[in-house]
């Protein structure tokens, strides 16, 4: 019982290694860097938005007689202003759908709090490819979420 739990400790630890990246950034690179990817959302509308109080506003739903695509990862791209730290998480949308706890733990650095924005699998199903969330707060923070 003892090595399987180390094994499962071992590939868990392997995923987020590979999965979240943490480098040290001042606030205008990592915004160029925001700038470069949000480029490809320039005419969606977000899943969702969150308001200066924090509350999370649902956008358009997509209507349900569109085929759902199958989804091949979660990304997610956040910057910490107080520490100048780029978070970027590439998430297999397959361990976001069988590890949501693990998951939520790997992502504790971005400030993305899965249940909060209620995001499941199934709503970012229903949703398809596209963005998610886009997050600027006052402090000079950012949040950008998105599935492909």
């Amino acid at each position: 019982m003892a090595i399987a739990a180390l094994v499962g400790v071992s590939i868990f630890g392997t995923l987020v290694y590979q999965a979240v990246d943490v480098e040290e950034v001042g606030q205008s690179e990592a915004f160029l860097r925001f700038d470069e990817i949000q480029k490809q959302f320039a005419n969606q509308v977000p899943m969702i938005e969150v308001d200066a109080a924090g509350l999370v506003i649902p956008g358009p739903v997509s209507p349900a007689a569109i085929p759902a695509v199958p989804l091949k990862r979660l990304e997610v791209l956040a910057y910490r202003s107080a520490g100048e730290r780029l978070v970027v998480a590439h998430v297999p949308f397959w361990f976001f759908r069988m590890k949501r706890p693990a998951l939520q733990f790997a992502l504790r650095d971005t400030g993305l709090d899965l249940d909060r924005l209620q995001l499941t699998t199934e709503t970012l199903t229903r949703h398809g490819p596209g963005l998610v969330l886009d997050q600027r707060l006052q402090n000079g923070d950012r949040l950008l979420v998105w599935v492909e």
